[in-house]
């Protein structure tokens, strides 16, 4: 058995775990009197926090969130700094494969204009629509009220930040600064240049040489504390800067790797690109560490996303058999905090990437720990761990990973009260009011376009968008992009006129539950398959179903295979409208396919109270009758007629997580088969033969055998 883990660290700080002292400079110089800084960076953010003037800065960006470390940037926006920018992709509800997607579409429809610009055609001309967003906006007029006399931007990379290109109006009355550093030493610099800008010249330089001291250090405790017979071997490491498509780790990050004893593969030249691979590229140069940091994301988003990655194809896919990911030497970092941006903050990364390349290595680790701006947070010993955790073996689930960062209030993972009920953002409503056609997230600081904004384009534009009125009838792979209830797949000969809705998690219950509703005297025996529709609700990020470990990609390929009409629902955190409102709005998908919707339908085996909720919440929140094909009143009564119904079916079901030790040891370990021996054994040990409290999940792989079999018809 195979599992993700976080390997826990020494001491709680007030802060979140930054190299603290970073601006204490007060003593090398004064301040102008009238700096007054608008920074357009998150690495100038943290650097004017290191440079010691925070109590300058007047304007920052909407990802801006450490100065230099978050304590300071929450107090800087208590006292006043305003946000200054906006974004119209919120990477927090939208995947890899997506951001990629909508940042090369930018990319080609900003290059198509300005060669139509070149040659004198208009927007209107070229079919461009001016009234989308572009990827960040700035706030020109409340820049202008700010009234800044510098202005911190980059001209590194457009897709990253705003650039100076979109400043050119904003910033006439006020110096601009821009910086495009790639390398370690151009990084040490731009702090320098950053600091004279704002005026205050030696504080640059004592700054400077403190990043480029820790840089040593790190150097230095890898190389003086490594164990004998290890002081010459660097481990190849790879660090993924996206993962889907795949990114290897540009600028700055093939330096921070030689300064952790470690040798780059792939990107092997720092200051290069970044550059997209195939997994085949991953696969032939076979690195010793693989490092998930992907540009933008924290330590749960990016265990979240290569959890996801690992189970593409239930397990059997190059990531999964890569030997770093067999051997246990995968790990996931804070790609945000601690790579992505050309700031102090570096240091502290390389120190991490030395702490997972020489993992097992005692005295290295020690050697390490011990740097004084090493995060407490990173330490073994600590109650959370926020900076990195460890990826073990091929086919590795998320499962113990989530039960870890449920237990830190720091991660932001919110579990729900009830299983499998989460919220949805209420805001939208607010926001049509008014009449907008844009509202800004105020948790990300991103644009969303309301479902005003989409009915005045009158069709889906098959982007997967958040408030689509459309049900997202354009979208070509819904499973994985859509954002509210949709139907995922609809049978070839359609639906019949009165449906029954089955609450569907892909796993042997709900499935079983479906077998018992085609048998005589079921719900659907004289209607057949056409009488119902599935109704799966997931992740909207991970596209996972809540606690199954099983992607909404399987659980399609499931609708496909039985030809029976699926609907799918994400589910998004963060947000004000509730579970119950998402279903009514699925249900709402049914019925405009003309369709009426008789009844909805659980694979609940026996808990009273899961019961009792659903018909209170459920059904008479939505007045809709509940069936329950397969409950029992007694506890295991009809377990044994359950699996001879299931062994009659041909239908294997594996299991996808597991969270109880005990059933684990009794043999429910992930990618286990669930049959009447593993039941029986379940039963031995105390623990529910069916898993029917949580204790483990499964997903049945219908296709595996003919329909008419699987479905008992």
């Amino acid at each position: 058995e195979t599992a993700m883990h976080v390997v826990k660290p020494a001491r709680r700080l007030s802060h979140d775990g930054r190299p603290s002292g970073w601006g204490n400079a007060s003593d090398i110089e004064d301040v102008p009197a009238d700096l007054r800084v608008v920074s357009l960076l998150p690495s100038a953010t943290e650097i004017i926090g290191a440079l010691g003037i925070r109590e300058r800065l007047v304007g920052c960006t909407h990802e801006c969130d450490a100065c230099p470390d978050e304590s300071g940037m929450q107090a800087a926006l208590a006292a006043g700094v305003r946000r200054v920018t906006s974004s119209a992709i919120d990477p927090h509800i939208t995947t890899q494969r997506d951001i990629d997607a909508a940042v090369s579409e930018h990319a080609a429809t900003a290059a198509k204009r300005e060669v139509d610009a070149a040659r004198g055609a208009t927007a209107a001309a070229s079919g461009d629509d001016e009234r989308d967003p572009p990827l960040y906006s700035v706030d020109n007029e409340l820049v202008a009220e700010l009234k800044p006399t510098v202005i911190l931007t980059q001209s590194l990379c457009k897709v990253c930040a705003v650039s100076e290109d979109d400043l050119r109006g904003a910033a006439a009355s006020c110096g601009l600064h821009s910086d495009a550093p790639s390398t370690l030493s151009e990084v040490g610099a731009s702090i320098e240049n950053i600091a004279a800008a704002c005026g205050v010249p030696q504080r640059g330089k004592h700054a400077r040489e403190r990043f480029e001291a820790q840089l040593a250090e790190v150097a230095g405790a890898v190389a003086g504390a490594r164990s004998s017979g290890k002081c010459g071997f660097r481990p190849s490491v790879l660090l993924l800067e996206w993962l889907d498509p795949v990114f290897d780790g540009g600028h700055w990050v093939p330096g921070m790797l030689r300064v952790a004893g470690c040798e780059p593969s792939l990107n092997s030249k720092e200051g290069s690109r970044s550059s997209r691979r195939e997994w085949g590229d991953v696969t032939a140069v076979d690195p010793d560490v693989v490092l998930v940091a992907c540009c933008g994301f924290d330590l749960r988003r990016n265990a979240a996303d290569a959890a996801a990655a690992l189970a593409v194809n239930n397990g059997d896919n190059p990531f999964a058999r890569l030997r770093a990911v067999r051997m246990g030497r995968c790990f996931v970092l804070d790609g945000n905090k601690y790579f992505a941006r050309p700031a102090p903050a570096l240091a502290v990364g390389a120190a991490l990437v030395a702490r997972c390349a020489h993992d097992g290595d005692e005295n290295v680790v020690a050697a390490l720990e011990s740097l004084s701006f090493y995060p407490d947070c990173a330490k073994l010993d600590d109650s959370r761990n926020l900076a990195w955790a460890r990826l073990e073996g091929a086919g590795a689930q998320v499962t113990e990973l989530n039960h870890l960062l449920r237990q830190m209030p720091e991660a932001g993972f919110e579990e729900p009260d009830v299983p499998d009920i989460e919220d949805f953002d209420g805001l939208h409503e607010e926001a049509c009011a008014r009449g907008d056609h844009f509202y800004i997230d105020p948790k990300t600081g991103y644009m969303v376009m309301t479902k005003i904004k989409h009915e005045a384009r009158g069709r889906c534009c098959g982007s997967g968008c958040r408030h689509c009125p459309f049900a997202h009838v354009n979208v070509r792979d819904k499973a994985r992009r859509i954002q509210v209830p949709a139907m995922l797949y609809t049978p070839v000969d359609g639906l019949a006129s009165d449906v029954v809705v089955l609450m569907w998690s892909g796993g042997k219950d709900s499935f079983l539950a479906l077998r018992a509703m085609l048998k005589p005297g079921g719900a659907l025996h004289d209607v057949g398959p056409s009488g119902v529709v599935l109704l799966t609700t997931f992740d909207a990020t991970s596209r996972i179903v809540a606690h199954q470990e099983v992607n909404a990609k399987d659980v399609e390929k499931q609708a496909q295979h039985l030809n029976v009409g699926l609907v799918g629902v994400p589910l998004h955190r963060h947000a004000g409208t509730g579970y119950v409102s998402r279903l009514e709005a699925a249900l709402e998908v049914v019925t405009s396919l003309g369709c009426k919707v008789k009844a909805l339908a659980c694979g609940d085996l026996h808990l009273e109270h899961i019961r009792s909720w659903r018909e209170e919440a459920v059904g008479r929140g939505l007045g809709m009758k509940i069936l329950y094909p397969v409950w029992s009143d007694v506890a295991g009564e009809n377990y044994a007629a359950l699996t001879k119904d299931l062994v009659a079916s041909g239908v294997p079901c594996t299991v996808t997580a597991v969270t109880d030790e005990a059933a684990a040891a009794a043999g429910a370990t992930v990618g286990a088969h669930f049959t009447p021996e593993l039941s029986s054994k379940l039963q031995a040990s105390g623990k529910d033969a069916f898993g029917e409290k949580g204790e483990f999940h499964t997903l049945a792989r219908v296709w595996k055998v003919p329909r008419e079999l699987a479905l008992g018809i």
